[in-house]
């Protein structure tokens, strides 16, 4: 799952243990999901720590890192022989990486690593001093518990360098939910006090999740699902109407060109058919 809020927690100013919020979280999906569902964390250069590789290793769930570039890792990458070097692409850039083995000096275990170097960027090439390396982490690996639990499709996806180098640059797209909840309600807290604050926000993200369903129950072929607030107000609240109330009736009347637009008549007929909650098995 990506793109969504699953857990939120609003924490104080005393920082909360993000292992067990991390292992409630897995122990919600595993009880109330799936318990063999495949669950992969994407992390910045932020989270790089063994304390949070073991973690992830004991919950049995996988793990994209970002990596720290130490000279000793330099080293190490500069001696693989030019011939393991490969390219990976998309559509506005070319990257060469390589596979290796990453361990920092007192680290009890070595993990599957990628050292990625940009090659073209806007069709030039860039000199050595200018590239933006990088390096992925993962305990997806051959033999690992994490990887071998997983179904034979879903475990030769992850197998594959071109699967972990795609996933990392998506990594910005987690974002995404939070940005949508600032367009949605506000990006401050408007009290003084954290528990008023806390209450707050814990509506404003049931009020946005309520938003987020009636999108995804009655938006479809209509507006695109993933639109902001902003965007959805403009087009859809926001337009030109009149009030007429005429034998016992109110009648909200548009324009001939925001029904047929909006397909106002086919979301009329959507909203008066809720869609059912599925309930746990």
């Amino acid at each position: 799952m990506t793109g969504k809020l699953s857990r939120p927690v609003l924490r104080g100013p005393t920082p909360g243990n993000g292992g067990r919020l991390l292992g409630g979280m897995v122990s919600l999906i595993r009880t109330r999901y799936d318990a063999s569902v495949s669950i992969i964390v994407r992390l910045d250069a932020g989270f790089f720590d063994e304390k949070n590789f073991a973690l992830f290793d004991d919950l049995g769930i996988g793990f994209l890192a970002t990596g720290k570039v130490y000279d000793a890792i330099k080293e190490k990458v500069q001696a693989i022989p030019k011939k393991k070097w490969k390219e990976y692409a998309n559509e506005r850039q070319v990257w060469s990486y390589a596979r290796f083995s990453y361990q920092c000096e007192n680290w009890k275990k070595a993990y599957r690593a990628l050292y990625t170097r940009p090659q073209y960027d806007d069709q030039q090439r860039l000199l050595e001093f200018a590239r933006p390396d990088n390096i992925i982490l993962t305990n997806l690996v051959s033999g690992e518990p994490v990887l071998e639990r997983m179904p034979r499709a879903v475990r030769e996806y992850w197998e594959e360098d071109t699967s972990l180098i795609y996933h990392h640059h998506q990594r910005g797209a987690d974002e995404l939910p939070h940005r949508g909840l600032k367009e949605f309600a506000s990006e401050q807290l408007p009290f003084k006090r954290f528990a008023t604050n806390q209450a707050y926000y814990y509506l404003m993200l049931i009020s946005f999740f309520l938003f987020e369903s009636f999108k995804e129950d009655n938006l479809k072929d209509i507006l695109p699902i993933h639109s902001y607030a902003t965007t959805l107000r403009r087009k859809l609240i926001d337009l030109a109407a009149k009030v007429v109330r005429t034998g016992h009736e109110v009648i909200l009347k548009v324009t001939q060109a925001a029904m047929d637009g909006l397909k106002l008549q086919i979301l009329w007929t959507r909203c008066q058919n809720a869609v059912p909650i599925p309930q746990p098995s």
